[in-house]
């Protein structure tokens, strides 16, 4: 009995530890199970409450001013409108289309919002007169316009690390047929489910069983979107347990509207090089070049399609597999009453109808660059990538064709398939940078040229150091000499300058030895003083690199990029007043509020009138000097520019300006081998096919009364007669006229 009661006794009191077991292992299962549902809840936070999705910044070009006399032709505004998402038709354009008429274009243009103004869409025909808009008319009222100003075009975005790209739409902006077609298709009980589906779940697992292989899923919308957000895409147990999880929460923080909506922000439709496009918007926008508001019933039925495997069914790779899948999509939505059998037939027997490549990303790379380094000291790069910034720019689409467009011609020429340049085109009255080439692959992302290439500029110092000469009291008349000099420097070593042909050409005036670049009366004028201003004067504009000064300044040796040449010459094109270049004019959030505005600055850092004699200087030298062929192939229109060469023909550089561009071309090799072109036989060329294809408006000497203007010989600098032999107007400071005459041959 005692042994009986014994057992009985053990037997109870090891069904009492076997309960606390359980017990205890519940209570910690039911800790862990918190715990991790907490982790999840956590990670759902992290996207939802915070900035749900990365966002990369948008960089706009300028906006296109349309008005009456404007010179336009009909084929650049085409142009331009293709740059941006306009859609052409044949019928009457609706929002974001345009069509062409022998005259006229005609466009339905989409609501922007500017920093200034809401500008509203538009139907209008704008009638060409030649290359020039006529009349600009509003269709809707009958009215002509004074002016139209045309959303800027996206040229580039910074994309986050990752590589995605999103346009976030809310729920009021989603179509509600998409939402139907999609539904249909992927989650036909998603308004009544809680997250997950039992039903479909097991209908999945049996028909995946009898196929032997999966070809059923059985996932809601939900959690294909707690897949894309927060897991990977490996097919486990453990993540489709995961995956119900987190659909569960989601359902019981969010409410279906706003599921639905990140999921058509979220979804995965396509993959352009390395950039993922996530979102029915862009991938409206990449496919279509259209607004997703503005599709019609089978493209926003192709975009369904693409959801169940965007490689698979990418209608630009797979057309034929694509068109199939979007028809199933069309009968889906035929049989949940969509779209009624007759447009079924109609809609089946459409084409595809997109883009027959993916546009290029980031087409304009040089640019951009550029921009993001001017953007540095404000934004970081995980800022640029992520808070979806509006970045307004004064790049011009149209000004940037010409540039593209005249140096492939240009480079053509020399039948060097090494040979690389920089180019760059700014509005020299207010630093503007319209239009920057970083390569002769234009559209490659590499190496800046433009802004990082240091070499040296060769006599591209020359205007500046003739502007130093004259505020020392020298004048264009001032007789030098070009004869031999040795000099010794401070580290005991003799430097022998060289004329480009060396040759010595005896006495001339100080305006002859620069339009002709000669080398040796610079020299002899800068030992003697001008060094010291000229030093100066690059200090002033930031540009003096080296603390310690050496006389082979005078020739150029310093190293500058395309950018501070650009720099250089906007203050000479500009009289004198400085003007820092910029590619940044405004700066919004995503919610269109100002975070930035860089203002027009200009301020007075060299004497007006000093620099009206450089750049008369400069004007001679495309009309009689190093670059004289610009006189004879724009038939004596004036233009402003300096050539410039390096030793051992390394480099060949050409400054320009017109009435109000300033343009830099540098031609050169990355490994500083010799080119064989000087700045007259290289640069210019170019120079000279960008401006033909742009048109230009001759440059203007500004009226100043401080100056006298009077014919001298070129050679002797003597006062002589307009009709007489090498004379030459000029201006003078009145004090400082010449007083002696030379004798009319």
């Amino acid at each position: 009995m005692v042994t009986q009661s014994k057992r009985k006794s053990n037997r109870q009191t090891n069904k009492l530890r076997f309960r606390r077991f359980i017990a205890g292992l519940s209570i910690l299962a039911l800790v862990a199970l918190t715990s991790y549902l907490y982790y999840l809840n956590h990670l759902i936070n992290l996207r939802f409450d915070g900035d749900t999705w990365a966002i990369p910044s948008r960089v706009f070009a300028r906006p296109l001013e349309l008005y009456p006399d404007r010179e336009l032709s009909a084929e650049s505004l085409q142009y331009e409108l293709g740059l941006s998402t306009y859609q052409r038709v044949n019928l009457n354009p609706g929002s974001g289309q345009y069509r062409i008429f022998d005259t006229a274009i005609e466009l339905h243009t989409e609501a922007f919002v500017f920093s200034d103004q809401i500008e509203p869409a538009h139907r209008v025909r704008v009638i060409f007169n030649r290359n020039r808009i006529a009349r600009i008319v509003d269709l809707a009222t009958g009215r002509n316009l004074d002016l139209l100003r045309l959303p800027p075009v996206i040229i580039g975005s910074y994309y986050p690390q990752n590589g995605e790209d999103r346009v976030l739409l809310s729920i009021e902006q989603i179509p509600q047929t998409l939402i139907d077609i999609l539904l249909a298709v992927e989650d036909k009980k998603f308004f009544e489910h809680f997250g997950v589906s039992p039903k479909a779940i097991a209908r999945a697992m049996i028909a995946n069983f009898k196929a032997g292989k999966t070809v059923q899923g059985g996932s809601t919308l939900t959690q294909q979107l707690a897949k894309n957000l927060f897991l990977t895409p490996e097919k486990s147990i453990l993540r489709k347990i995961n995956e119900a999880f987190m659909a569960l929460l989601l359902e019981l923080r969010f409410d279906k509207g706003a599921i639905l909506t990140a999921y058509i922000n979220e979804v995965f439709l396509l993959q352009q090089k390395k950039i993922a496009i996530h979102g029915f918007a862009l991938g409206s926008q990449a496919l279509f070049r259209q607004g997703l508001e503005h599709l019609t019933t089978e493209k926003l039925a192709l975009l369904v399609a693409m959801v169940k495997g965007p490689s698979r069914y990418n209608p630009i790779t797979h057309p034929a597999v694509a068109l199939e899948r979007r028809n199933l999509v069309l009968r889906v939505s035929r049989d949940h009453r969509i779209i009624d059998e007759a447009e079924y037939q109609r809609l089946i027997k459409s084409p595809l109808a997109t883009v027959n490549r993916l546009p290029g990303i980031n087409r304009f790379p040089g640019y951009l660059d550029l921009v993001k380094r001017q953007l540095k000291g404000s934004y970081s790069a995980g800022e640029l990538a992520a808070r979806g910034l509006r970045i307004f720019t004064p790049f011009d689409p149209l000004l940037q064709r010409n540039l593209e467009q005249g140096l492939q011609s240009g480079l053509a020429r020399f039948d060097q398939p090494d040979l690389q340049a920089a180019v760059i085109i700014a509005d020299y009255l207010n630093g503007d940078i319209q239009a920057l080439v970083a390569g002769r692959e234009v559209d490659f992302p590499g190496f800046n040229r433009a802004v990082l290439a240091q070499r040296p500029i060769g006599s591209l110092i020359k205007p500046l150091l003739l502007y130093s000469l004259i505020e020392d009291g020298k004048t264009l008349a001032t007789l030098v000499n070009d004869k031999p000099i040795r000099i010794r420097q401070s580290d005991n070593k003799v430097w022998q300058p060289q004329n480009f042909d060396r040759k010595y050409h005896g006495r001339m005036s100080l305006y002859q030895a620069f339009v002709r670049s000669y080398n040796l009366p610079f020299v002899h004028l800068g030992v003697d003083g001008g060094l010291e201003s000229l030093a100066q004067n690059l200090k002033q504009i930031n540009l003096l690199k080296r603390d310690v000064i050496y006389p082979s300044l005078l020739l150029g040796t310093s190293e500058m990029s395309a950018f501070e040449v650009t720099q250089m010459f906007q203050v000479i094109a500009n009289r004198g007043y400085f003007s820092p270049l910029t590619t940044i004019r405004q700066v919004s959030d995503r919610s269109h509020r100002t975070l930035d505005r860089i203002p027009i600055d200009s301020y007075k850092l060299f004497d007006q009138s000093s620099m009206l004699q450089v750049q008369r200087a400069m004007i001679g030298v495309g009309e009689e000097g190093t670059a004289s062929y610009l006189s004879r192939r724009f038939g004596g229109q004036t233009l402003a520019g300096k050539t410039g060469s390096t030793n051992d023909a390394r480099d060949s550089w050409f400054v320009g300006f017109t009435e109000r561009d300033l343009t830099v071309v540098w031609l050169g090799k990355d490994d500083n081998s010799p080119i064989n072109l000087t700045g007259s036989s290289g640069a210019l060329l170019v120079w000279a096919d960008i401006m033909q294809r742009q048109g230009f408006n001759a440059f203007k000497l500004d009226r100043d009364d401080s100056l006298e203007w009077q014919y001298i010989n070129r050679f002797n600098g003597g006062l002589t007669n307009r009709g007489c032999t090498d004379s030459v107007l000029l201006p003078f400071p009145r004090h400082l006229v010449p007083d002696k005459r030379s004798a009319c041959e």
